[in-house]
């Protein structure tokens, strides 16, 4: 397996639980979505795995390597494994297309020379060639979104983690990123998605994994978004489990808001 937690739980100062004994394994070269309603763990869970955060207890392995004995001078090359995009990470808006790439090199250490050749290529597969020259204000969002995914991919990883990489893009702005993930994914690159898109993760039909309150309570292989795995009746088992069966989870709530809209 190319990724496994076991048992993982993560834990805050503040006593917050982010992930709770939660445990699944990935192969190389797999698609899985991680959905769940917002502070559900999900982005604990890709903090986890890319080592930005310690697990509270538990195993976590990529490539049979635990990440609790990499030592603080090992991790930056275990990151390189990785491409990642995220809404917190954008492209800088004084650089333009080019040198936002770019950037995922110089932060590899790769050598200067091959640096122009890689970066081109990333942008040629995101239907950028020609666009390298402009500033992020000068591309539509759409274009914006494609160069963010050029960069994670330029260091050519194994594994790409990708947070809600289709917040705020159009329908068909997220098909066209959708279609160069899953083209990616085909190359053998395993793909790990957090999304909120219930027509995403339906129409992709995918392995999804479900978060409930920082536990896993539904892995399901060519599957769609889980409304029912994420239902009132589901959080209140997994606080009763957590808490005892004393904790009154149940308050008064409308339910179709704590339901989410569909």
């Amino acid at each position: 397996m190319q990724i496994v937690f076991d048992h993982v739980t993560k834990k805050f100062d503040e006593g917050s639980i982010g992930l709770e004994k939660v445990s699944f394994e990935v192969q190389k070269g797999e698609f899985v979505f991680v959905i769940g309603k917002s502070g559900a763990g999900k982005s604990t869970l890709l903090r986890l795995l890319t080592k930005q955060m310690n697990a509270t207890s538990g195993n976590i392995y990529v490539d049979d390597q635990s990440l609790g004995r990499l030592k603080r001078k090992e991790v930056p090359y275990f990151r390189r494994k990785f491409g990642i995009m995220d809404k917190e990470t954008g492209l800088l808006d004084y650089m333009d297309l080019y040198h936002n790439v770019e950037l995922a090199l110089i932060a590899t250490e790769q050598p200067e020379a091959a640096r122009g050749a890689k970066v081109l290529k990333a942008l040629s597969v995101m239907g950028l060639r020609g666009k390298e020259d402009y500033l992020p204000v000068e591309v539509s969002i759409g274009e914006r979104a494609r160069a963010m995914l050029a960069r994670a991919i330029v260091t050519n990883p194994s594994i790409l983690v990708l947070d809600e990489p289709t917040a705020n893009l159009d329908p068909g702005l997220a098909w066209d990123i959708m279609s160069l993930v899953e083209r990616i994914n085909r190359a053998g690159i395993t793909v790990i998605m957090v999304s909120h898109s219930e027509d995403l993760v339906n129409v992709m039909h995918k392995r999804v994994l479900t978060l409930v309150s920082g536990a896993l309570v539904s892995d399901a292989k060519k599957s769609g978004y889980d409304f029912k795995a994420m239902d009132v009746f589901t959080h209140r088992k997994v606080m009763r489990r957590r808490y005892g069966s004393d904790y009154d989870i149940l308050e008064p709530v409308d339910k179709k808001s704590f339901l989410g809209s569909r």
